[in-house]
């Protein structure tokens, strides 16, 4: 090989050295940042496989405050059963207080000659006792 092909042979060499050299540097530049993003993934990983831990249990706190509000439901049904129940309990004693107080009136008519209005009184007075209590309930 004559001087001058040495030379240029040289020359090529040292620049296929120096792009070989920079296409390393890159390389090396993007073998780093895959290994930062597979850290990332992995950090990413752990983080969703916390939070699905975590909608698991709040999935079963759910569940539970599901048959928990079931629960207070049918207790409140049958909460509203008895006070219908006592509802219409009242009714029948308020209507048979009033049914008494008019017996007493048409009473009274007719006694108010007579000497037994003690009596009648002390009837009328447990009948307005009975319905404050009632009024108050």
């Amino acid at each position: 090989m004559t001087g001058n092909e040495k030379d240029y042979t040289a020359v090529l060499l040292e620049d296929v050295n120096s792009n070989m050299k920079a296409f390393w540097e890159v390389l090396s530049g993007v073998k780093e940042r895959g290994d930062a993003t597979f850290e990332q993934v992995g950090l990413m990983t752990e983080k969703i496989d916390g939070i699905e831990i975590r909608l698991d249990s709040i999935e079963g706190q759910q569940t539970e405050t599901n048959k928990r509000l079931d629960s207070i439901e049918g207790q409140q049904t049958e909460t509203n059963k008895r006070l219908d129940s006592i509802e219409f309990k009242l009714d029948d004693l308020m209507k048979e207080v009033s049914s008494i107080k008019e017996e007493i009136k048409v009473l009274k008519t007719a006694l108010s000659s007579k000497a037994d209005k003690e009596k009648l009184e002390i009837l009328e007075f447990k009948i307005v006792r009975i319905e404050r209590h009632l009024k108050l309930a």
